[in-house]
């Protein structure tokens, strides 16, 4: 009787394991600056067009990894960052590195699920807000 019982206990274990978490969520998103379109984005006279496009994309959360899949034709609007840092309310600030090994920074308010979240680098003085698109 108890090898029954551990076996389906185990069996059950083994099929929650493919739930996924309550936590996880995708939805479309669109990031844009903050303050609107600015061609001088850290001091600079250049517009800089991957800061001053919009990026429209997907963000997918699953467990403990945010994915945002871009697609605008400019490149480098894609990343992957851990959440793992964020306090227990959903907020907090994530460090990221882009494709050329630069930090960003995300800052999330509380909350869990599609919500805007906040994206800077660490030498320029833009801001761009990543919205759920609908």
């Amino acid at each position: 009787m108890r090898l029954g019982l551990f076996l389906t206990t185990l069996i059950g274990l083994a099929g929650a394991s493919h739930i996924s978490s309550a936590a996880d969520a995708t939805w479309a998103a669109v990031g844009a600056l903050e303050d609107g379109v600015s061609t001088s984005c850290g001091g600079g006279s250049i517009p800089l067009p991957e800061w001053t496009s919009p990026a429209y994309g997907q963000v997918d959360i699953k467990g403990n990894t945010l994915n945002f899949k871009s697609t605008s034709a400019i490149p480098n609007h894609s990343f992957s960052v851990d959440l793992k840092a964020l306090q227990p309310d959903g907020s907090g600030k994530i460090v990221g590195k882009d494709n050329n090994n630069r930090e960003f920074y995300l800052t999330f308010d509380p909350g869990n699920g599609a919500r805007p979240f906040h994206m800077t680098y660490r030498l320029k003085a833009c801001r761009r807000v990543f919205t759920p698109n609908s």
